[in-house]
């Protein structure tokens, strides 16, 4: 690292000397040459005005300089692989083969017993050090990466003579063994400290980690192994820290965690292995701090990670989890105090996330973590948590309108409810947040309180129409049970939601949010009237039946009349779920309303005849106030004739059903149909007449033209002669006076030509 500086610092000073010997080149051959310029006799002396005018001082002369080309600066050298080689790659299979050789040596020493234990271990050590003590020298002679290599080998060396020592040997204890072969690791980190080389720190690290492994005892201690972990650990991690060294601190980390993962992992369920996670996980953010310039986020995230999978995992005593929920509460601490001077949500909006917005998620890992694995005492205070971290964040945000801050409050404070209770209170509750989360974005103008409002909101509603409902118990009294109160709140949050949305200053992102917002208020209302009205008459029966489409063709009206008075988008949005409901109206009518009709319900007088009614009635009023075609989309503009062929079809079709309906005898009843669908035929026929609409009179001669060949075709056939008589009568009457009309009016218009 410090021969690739070394270079870098060559490569300048070369193009600075290239640079210098232009600028000497172009100077030299650009000078003028000196030439001895001939004596002029002074000029004869001029008057006091041009004395005066010739004394003044002359314009300064404009020198221009040659132009200097600067060459641009070479790009970077092509890698000389042979060099590399040479240089770098023979020198770690050179230190790789003298370890080898030490090992090999001491191992076939141990079997042909040549040479006494200790002094094949002190030969081992000695000359480790001695190699050590060259490297040095050469590193100080700029041999940088040659000198480190020996180094490394020399340490490696010593490690081996201390491991045989205080293994095989078994000349010292393994615990001394191990302190030897961290002070082994010290003395080569403290090498590379001087040199500023990071690879022989990364060495001696790897080296320190895997000391009580290779000098492992017969039985596992893991409150030892902890124990030394957490010092070497630490200490490294403090190091990096210190001088900077990324990768160094990197490695240090994951060793801490992973290797007691890897080889104790029930020692890390218990009391000293949660301390030991948290002591990391704690460290580590210190150590990455935002603020600070060794800002490293994939340690931090490294380090989260690690440290809530040690206290997620915890599944012991009551005891233990009081320690892990401690833990959390202090790396949760930790990271809210590193964030009260952060922004880690600021480039949201212009997709710039920094990557402390995962970060920011930790309280939620905390509130994971009370409710999957609480304390027994905590267990009936499920929300006591979050309430908690919500009263913190909140408390820290509001008065420096902290956007993270009071966001995060807010979502806490959602989570508070539901850990508190369960089904419809939890979609009361979260409506009510909801709504204190809009009025603070709106006019208390706290920053990101109206983009949450959303979130809860549109979970305040499925929470209410899906988990709440499906718990809600078949006691539980429409209209006026724990539900029915729960919706009231939530239609009054959502409501006051969407109310209180704050305007954006982007039209299309305004109107969509408030469109939403306001759609789950319309729909919260009409999804619970009808779950309501449908559970008084026992659902799928006759009356509950009745009931929907008369509480559905009401709602299409209302919207329509209120349409006029809304914004555009919300105008769309409202005339096209009205046209939507008188259509679901008119097929529950119809389809499923006609099919379950009991048979003692009256025609013109009954249940199914006031829903008829209704139908007709409101379907009428409906297109009668549709929104002007100017205030609509284009796509919409067909509302209005959609509206009107609906009420016209629903007026004739239900009329026919009740009179079938009304007349015992079948003969009758047939006679009356083609009697109602001539009479409707002329006064649809009157009726355009009138309005001088042409759509109009064209509907009329189709039920006329349907009359006549229900006359000729069915009725010619099927009725008795008096009654066959009647209706070719009526057919008679009712075809000429529509004739009759059609002359006058052709006479009017000849007569207006003329």
């Amino acid at each position: 690292m410090a021969d690739d500086r070394l270079e870098q610092l060559e490569r300048r000073v070369a193009e600075l000397e290239s640079l210098v010997r232009q600028l000497v080149v172009r100077a030299v051959a650009g000078a003028p040459a000196v030439r001895d310029r001939p004596t002029r006799e002074p000029p004869p002396s001029a008057s006091p005005a041009s004395n005066a005018q010739s004394t003044s001082p002359a314009p300064p002369r404009v020198v221009v300089l040659p132009k200097i080309e600067v060459l641009p600066t070479p790009p970077d050298r092509v890698i000389d692989w042979e060099q590399w080689i040479g240089q770098r790659g023979l020198l770690g299979v050179g230190v790789l083969a003298l370890l080898a050789t030490g090992g090999f040596f001491l191992n076939y020493a141990i079997q042909h017993g040549w040479i006494p234990p200790a002094v094949r271990a002190t030969g081992a050590i000695a000359a480790g050090a001695a190699l050590a003590v060259w490297g040095d020298r050469l590193v100080r002679r700029g041999m940088l990466r040659y000198g480190a290599a020996i180094i490394g080998g020399g340490g490696g060396l010593v490690y081996l003579g201390i491991w045989a020592a205080a293994g095989p040997y078994a000349l010292l204890g393994r615990e001394v063994g191990v302190l030897l072969l961290a002070v082994t690791s010290g003395v080569v980190v403290a090498l590379a400290v001087r040199h500023e080389v990071e690879a022989l720190g990364v060495w001696a690290l790897v080296g320190a980690y895997l000391a009580p492994i290779f000098l492992a005892g017969p039985e596992p201690e893991p409150a030892k192994f902890l124990a030394y972990m957490a010092v070497i650990g630490t200490s490294w991690l403090l190091l990096a820290s210190r001088v900077n060294w990324r990768v160094t601190f990197d490695v240090a980390l994951v060793g801490f965690f992973l290797l007691p993962a890897s080889l104790i992992p029930d020692g890390l369920n218990s009391t000293i292995g949660v301390n030991y996670g948290v002591l990391g996980g704690v460290l580590a953010l210190l150590a990455t701090e935002p603020k600070r310039s060794t800002s490293w986020p994939e340690a931090r995230l490294a380090a989260l990670v690690m440290v809530w999978t040690v206290l997620l995992a915890v599944s012991e005593a009551s005891t233990l989890r009081w320690t892990a929920l401690y833990g959390g509460f202090l790396v949760t601490a930790i990271v809210w105090w590193q964030q009260l001077r952060t922004t880690p949500v600021a480039g949201v909006a212009d997709n710039r996330m920094s990557v402390e917005i995962i970060v920011y998620l930790t309280p939620l890992l905390l509130v994971a973590l009370a409710a999957f694995s609480p304390p027994s005492a905590l267990v009936p205070w499920g929300g006591a948590v979050p309430l908690a971290l919500a009263v913190l964040y909140l408390g820290s945000g509001w008065v420096p309108r902290t956007m993270h801050l009071v966001a995060m409050g807010l979502a806490l404070l959602a989570l508070a409810v539901s850990g508190q209770w369960d089904g419809a209170v939890v979609a009361a509750g979260w409506a009510i947040v909801a709504a204190i989360a809009g009025a603070s974005g709106r006019w208390a103008h706290r920053p990101g309180a109206s983009e949450v409002s959303v979130i809860i909101a549109s979970f305040a509603f499925l929470q209410l129409f899906s988990v709440a409902e499906a718990l809600r118990s078949a006691n539980d009294p429409a209209f006026t049970g724990n539900w029915s109160l729960a919706w009231y709140v939530c239609l009054a949050g959502l409501t006051l939601t969407a109310f209180s949305w704050t305007p954006r200053p982007t039209p299309a992102v305004e109107d969509n949010v408030s469109v939403a917002l306001w759609s789950l208020a319309a729909a919260t209302l009409l999804v619970g009237g009808s779950l309501e009205l449908a559970r008084i008459f026992d659902w799928a029966t006759f009356p509950a039946t009745a009931a929907l489409l008369l509480y559905w063709i009401a709602f299409a009206v209302i919207l329509v009349l209120g349409a006029s008075r809304l914004q555009p988008a919300m105008r769309a949005l409202a005339v096209r779920i009205a046209l939507l409901l008188v259509s679901a109206a008119y097929v529950l009518l119809f389809f499923i309303l006609s099919g379950a009709r009991p048979a003692g319900d009256r025609a013109f007088s009954g249940v199914w005849s006031l829903g008829w009614n209704a139908c007709c009635i409101g379907g009428v009023l409906a297109a009668r106030w549709w929104p002007a075609d100017e205030r609509l989309p284009s796509n919409l503009r067909f509302g209005r004739a959609a509206l009107w062929w609906m009420a016209g079809g629903c007026l004739l079709a239900g009329g026919s059903i009740e009179l079938h309906r009304a007349f015992t005898s079948e003969l009758a009843g047939d006679l009356a149909i083609s009697t109602f669908w001539l009479v409707y035929a002329g006064a649809l026929v009157t009726a355009g007449f009138r309005l001088d609409h042409k759509t109009v009179r064209s509907a009329g001669l189709g039920v006329a033209a349907l009359a006549a060949l229900k006359i000729v075709l069915y009725d010619l056939s099927a009725l008795e002669a008096l009654y066959r008589v009647g209706s070719f009568f009526v057919l008679a009457l009712i075809t000429l006076a529509v004739a009759y009309a059609y002359n006058k009016k052709a006479k009017a218009s000849k007569a207006s030509a003329t």
